[in-house]
C-alpha cells in the first residue's frame, strides 16, 4: 500500500472524537476579545478588564476613577485557529446565541403570560 492511499484511508474513514479537558485547565473570564488574521489563520486573544480597587466615600471613589490613566486588560487566553475552524467555531457560536436568546424569549412570553393573567384575575 503506497502512503498517499493510507492517507486517502485516513481522511476518508471518519472516527468520533473523545473530548477530554483536564482537571488542570484553568476556566477565565473574558471581558475583551481582539481578533488578529494572518495568511490563513485566525488569533484568538482574549483579555479580562481587572477592576481597580477604590477605597473610601463614593466621591473619593469616583475621583480616584477619574485620575486613573488607563484600565489595564490581561490576556488569560491566545488561541490560533485556521481559516475553516475559526468558521465553524464563529457559526457554533452563533447557533449557540441564537438558542440562547429564543430561550430568553420564550421564558420572557410566559412571564408575560403569568402576569397578564394575574392582573386579569385581580
Amino acid at each position: 500500500m503506497q502512503q498517499s492511499d493510507v492517507n486517502d484511508l485516513i481522511l476518508s474513514v471518519s472516527k468520533p472524537i473523545r473530548w477530554v479537558i483536564p482537571e488542570s485547565i484553568r476556566t477565565e473570564h473574558a471581558t475583551n476579545l481582539v481578533v488578529q488574521q494572518r495568511g490563513s489563520e485566525f488569533t484568538l486573544l482574549f483579555f479580562e478588564v481587572e477592576a481597580p480597587l477604590f477605597t473610601g466615600t463614593p466621591e473619593e471613589q469616583a475621583e480616584q476613577y477619574k485620575d486613573m490613566q488607563e484600565v489595564i486588560a490581561k490576556c488569560v487566553a491566545k488561541v490560533v485557529m485556521s481559516t475553516e475552524n475559526t468558521t465553524e467555531a464563529t457559526n457554533s457560536l452563533i447557533e449557540s446565541i441564537n438558542r440562547f436568546n429564543m430561550m430568553l424569549q420564550a421564558v420572557k412570553g410566559q412571564e408575560n403570560a403569568t402576569t397578564g393573567t394575574s392582573e386579569q384575575t385581580r
